[in-house]
């Protein structure tokens, strides 16, 4: 029976795949490029798939010299309009059943001619009759209900599609394109360390883990979407109160919830606020024992730190940040006696057609 752990022990291969075929994969889209040089992109995105393109756009921006907005398409159908000067919109749905996003299409479409795509997993949704070109994520079907590989294929996917802009800007040469796909790969060949590090770790601490009533995570800079999907992930699963926090978000007013029952997370990269994080979990070690680190770099020492061991830049650590999440999201759950394979809600989306 495939499980979220299935899927999970598949990225590995699904992104090394995905690297070998990318040229192949985004020959439209690298001659889209070329023809239309596009530099203000519309990314129309809900959910998890919103989460990694939160994720992945600050490696955007700096790889392709583009601008990115992101919007969330119910609201941006019901109440806002276009910028003057976006001159590209993607719409991401892994499902391609997303009724909201299909929407905002439809209302791009029908007052203006910018040129449109869609990123989504299956080639023959309903989505994709609304867009001018279609890119596969490459992940294949993910039946599992909560998404984890297609999570970490869309990042990819969409940072390489952020390589390839670049290159046809003429924002980086051949060499730093070079370069760049050098160290998705050494990311990726990462993968089944990052699992085996999350499992034992979670072996260590599932007993107070299992224990904890409400989660928060806290990131900043590119890691916000991991926090964000930490969010969604285990609210999903292990079906209690957990939100992600951008850092300095949450000092302005949710910190005043923290009690002693609550487990917060602080997702750390190398960047100039990551001493401004430290001190942030400093601060609160004093008022709950749960507080845990994940983070890209190589700290042992701290017994509630998971460290991923991979020394990267901080716009690439989103790829794999959320996987720990993924993991400890189906462990907590199975932990406990949560069956992820009854459905709850059963007639939700028949109700509230949220899908198509």
């Amino acid at each position: 029976m495939e499980t979220m752990m299935t899927n999970v022990y598949e990225q590995e291969q699904t992104c090394l795949r995905m690297l070998n075929q990318f040229e192949q994969e985004l020959h439209d889209f690298k001659n889209f490029i070329k023809s239309r040089k596009p530099k203000n992109w519309l990314i129309l995105a809900t959910g998890s798939s919103a989460n990694a393109i939160i994720s992945a756009k600050y490696y955007i921006e700096k790889i392709a010299g583009v601008f990115i907005e992101i919007k969330e398409p119910f609201n941006f159908t019901h109440y806002e309009k276009v910028n003057d000067y976006t001159d590209f919109v993607l719409a991401v749905s892994q499902s391609g059943k997303s009724h909201s996003t299909i929407e905002a299409l439809k209302k791009i479409q029908s007052s203006s001619e910018i040129p449109t795509a869609v990123l989504t997993s299956r080639l023959d949704s309903p989505i994709t009759d609304y867009a001018d070109m279609v890119i596969d994520i490459g992940c294949g079907i993910e039946k599992v209900g909560f998404v984890t590989k297609g999570f970490t294929a869309t990042m990819l996917k969409s940072m390489l599609m952020g390589v390839i802009a670049g290159r046809k800007l003429h924002h980086i040469n051949e060499k730093t394109t070079e370069l760049e796909i050098k160290k998705f790969y050494e990311i990726v060949n990462r993968i089944p360390s990052i699992i085996k590090k999350t499992e034992d770790f979670y072996k260590r601490h599932a007993q107070e883990i299992h224990s904890i009533p409400r989660f928060a995570a806290i990131g900043y800079g590119p890691a916000v979407g991991t926090a964000k999907e930490c969010e969604t992930k285990f609210t999903e699963t292990i079906r209690v109160p957990t939100h992600g926090f951008e850092l300095e978000a949450f000092m302005h007013g949710p910190y005043l919830e923290i009690n002693e029952n609550y487990g917060l997370f602080f997702i750390q990269t190398e960047s100039i606020l990551s001493k401004r994080a430290k001190k942030l979990k400093d601060y609160f070690s004093r008022y709950t024992d749960h507080c845990f680190t994940i983070e890209c770099g190589n700290n042992e020492e701290e017994e509630k730190t998971l460290s991923l061991g991979t020394d990267i830049d901080e716009l690439l650590c989103p790829l794999v940040m959320s996987i720990p999440f993924q993991i400890l999201a189906y462990r907590i759950a199975a932990g406990r006696g949560i069956d992820l394979n009854t459905p709850i809600f059963h007639d939700f989306d028949q109700f509230l057609k949220c899908k198509v």
